[in-house]
């Protein structure tokens, strides 16, 4: 007997044919004998793993698949203006969206791996069944991602279950699934199968039954939200108390799971590895469009700023577009000095102590005329050192900006924060900001006053890496546009940040965090509030080091869940994007309007139809603002129920209608 692979395996090579053209793939193949690859456990997990590696690039851990969700949420800006990766309007919206553009609807030839590997070690004659049983579960893990990235993103797929052959054009005539809620018995029945099958134990890089449940409990969430079934409720509530009970104990106060000094912490429970050998700083937007460019001559243009070391070459030379905002910033709360509560910095005694809150309102008319500054707060004029001892003027610097007050979106405060420093104050005002945070604040943000690369970090105004410190004063060309940068999921501990370097890195996929979180997730949805709050306290007191919440009604709970998921998960696989989509779905206090009210479910999803806010901090670190991130029309954010669900490609859908199929899809793009 003869068996079809779809890629080659230990060498052997590629025969292309053909069949089903253009709507179900069986192409391209290998013929050789089945006892190659399918009559040993350890040919068949050689096979299993080459099909983990694509399928996990294509919506789980690929180049963006962390950083460009995340631009979508509140937590994360894409700011340029130099053009790159589409405009920001577009990418935040999606208003950009149509009926032709492709989400992945088409992964037969992934999908006719993973139905291999179920089919053939099925038909083994050589394996064992306790062999049959784990492996079959890969092929059913690896083909219920697949379908649960269809369904997240589009709602409906094909569902391919068997392996075609070239003689099967007549039986390829398969429809797209005919519901959402048809789509989602396919996602989940797979990851059960694989969470129910799978080893407990796995070399690092391959997923264990405990990797399963945390995923099974992340898409039975998602699919309670699409469908109302509480069946998946209950699903996702078993499946995550299963990885706490058994795995609750690896939880670790390190602060390296998400860079490469600590890359297999047990906690960790699956991780996309790629070693340095094979893997570049390019290779990912996570690396290359998170850092900046900043070459020795732009930071000498600033009186104020400290030059770089730059020990190593320029530590600087990426193509920074990617930033994150205030608005993640303000969820990582404080230790207050006096009391020990864990509060939001601007309401922590140490702040209120040594600072004077202002009015926010007052800026616009104190500071600026119709169209150009009158009082600026902080300006110097941005030079060569020798234009400067010359005495000649150039580029000027403000803050605030002339480009703040335009294009803002006019249903919110333009500036939310606006405090100066009281005589007397024995620490400055990034210092009395950032001291004493929630501990995953330091792994998620580069900030002003940290360390990075071995770098003294300035994100005054004037300072080295801020965001007037090349080309024009708002930011925007490969720097920073909200005076942050992001420090999760990039590297750490390398000597410059270049397109060539050669890194080692690594993405989680499944942690023993996230099965707190989707615990209390379901806790919440089932109305038992006690035991959704002792579940979000694990994370936050041993990862945040702060103290745990107190929540004791719905709406309290919601809110400190909502902080919890987004400090925990920020800038990890897109998990907050897809999260925010599942609690607009819900509605109610998951889901509240822009001044804290429940909403009905399915409506317009508040945190993503808002501005996001940059922080401003002058050149002595006396003053502050917070204001709307402008740049661009970036705080033109909007949302639609459209974006619930996103559209199946239309000339995939014209392709089949021309083969008779019928997948009764209404297109509304």
């Amino acid at each position: 007997m003869k068996n079809i692979l779809k890629y080659g395996l230990l060498g052997l090579g590629v025969i292309a044919t053909t069949s089903c053209i253009d709507t179900l793939d069986t192409k391209p193949k290998v013929i050789f004998d089945a006892e190659q690859v399918w009559g040993s456990k350890a040919t068949v997990e050689g096979f299993v793993y080459s099909a983990y590696n694509d399928i996990i690039w294509n919506g789980y851990a690929g180049s963006g698949s962390c950083i460009s969700w995340e631009s979508r949420t509140p937590n994360s800006a894409l700011c340029t203006q130099l053009g790159d990766l589409g405009s920001t309007f577009d990418n935040i919206t999606l208003e950009n969206i149509g009926a032709s553009d492709d989400f992945g609807v088409d992964r037969f030839k992934d999908l006719r791996r993973a139905n291999m590997i179920i089919e053939n070690v099925e038909n083994s004659s050589t394996l064992t069944e306790d062999a049959k049983k784990q492996l079959k579960a890969h092929g059913h893990m690896l083909r219920g991602m697949i379908f649960f990235q269809q369904a997240r993103l589009m709602g409906r797929f094909v569902p391919v279950t068997q392996v075609f052959e070239t003689s099967d054009s007549l039986t390829c005539l398969i429809p797209l699934t005919a519901s959402v809620e048809e789509s989602y018995k396919y996602v989940i029945s797979d990851l059960k199968y694989a969470a129910d099958n799978m080893e407990d134990n796995q070399p690092y890089g391959v997923p264990t039954k405990w990797a399963a449940k945390v995923i099974l409990s992340r898409a039975a969430l998602q699919a309670y939200a699409y469908t109302n079934n509480t069946e998946y409720l209950d699903i996702a509530l078993n499946a995550a108390k299963e990885v706490v009970d058994n795995k609750g104990n690896l939880l670790t106060t390190s602060d390296g799971m998400f860079n490469e000094t600590d890359m297999y912490n047990p906690e960790i429970l699956w991780a996309y590895y790629r070693e340095d050998q094979n893997t570049q700083f390019v290779s990912f937007y996570e690396t290359m469009r998170t850092f900046p460019n900043v070459k020795p001559a732009d930071v000498g243009n600033s009186p104020y700023a400290t030059l770089m070391k730059d020990a190593n070459g320029i530590t600087f030379e990426a193509w920074g577009v990617f930033q994150p905002t205030q608005d993640l910033v303000d969820n990582f709360l404080v230790n207050d000095a006096a009391t020990g509560e864990a509060k939001p910095w601007y309401e922590t005694s140490q702040w209120l102590d040594n600072v004077d809150n202002h009015d926010p309102a007052t800026i616009p008319s104190s500071l600026y005329g119709t169209d150009s500054i009158v009082n600026p707060i902080d300006e110097f004029y941005w030079m060569s050192k020798e234009d400067r001892e010359a005495g000649k003027k150039g580029s000027v610097r403000r803050m605030p900006t002339p480009t703040d007050f335009k294009n803002t979106n006019t249903n919110y405060p333009t500036f939310k924060h606006y405090a100066t420093l009281k005589e007397g104050a024995t620490k400055n005002i990034s210092q009395l900001m950032y001291e004493n945070r929630d501990k995953r604040f330091y792994t998620a943000v580069v900030y002003d006053g940290c360390k990075w690369f071995n770098e003294d970090i300035e994100l005054f105004h004037g300072g080295n890496v801020y965001r007037g410190f090349r080309e024009k004063e708002d930011g925007g060309w490969y720097n920073t546009t909200t005076n942050y940068y992001w420090r999760k999921s990039t590297i750490e501990s390398f000597p410059r940040a270049y397109h060539t370097l050669n890194m080692a890195i690594h993405f989680n996929l499944a942690r023993v965090g996230e099965a707190y979180l989707n615990l209390a997730e379901a806790y919440l949805l089932k109305g038992q509030i006690a035991n959704a709050v002792e579940a979000l306290n694990a994370t936050r007191t041993t990862h945040g080091g702060i103290a745990p919440s107190m929540a004791t009604t719905e709406e309290e709970a919601w809110k400190d869940y909502i902080r919890e998921r987004n400090c925990e998960l920020t800038n990890e696989g897109g998990d907050l994007y897809w999260s925010y989509l599942r609690w607009g779905k819900y509605g109610g206090y998951a889901n509240p309007d822009k001044d804290g009210n429940p909403t009905n479910a399915g409506g317009i999803i508040h945190a993503l139809n808002r501005p996001v806010h940059m922080v401003q901090i002058d050149h002595e670190r006396k003053t502050v603002l917070v204001n709307q991130l402008t740049l661009n029309r970036a705080a033109e954010r909007k949302f639609t129920d459209r974006r619930y669900l996103l559209p199946v490609d239309r000339d995939f859908l014209n392709t089949r209608a021309t083969y008779g199929i019928q997948d009764n899809y209404t297109q509304e793009w």
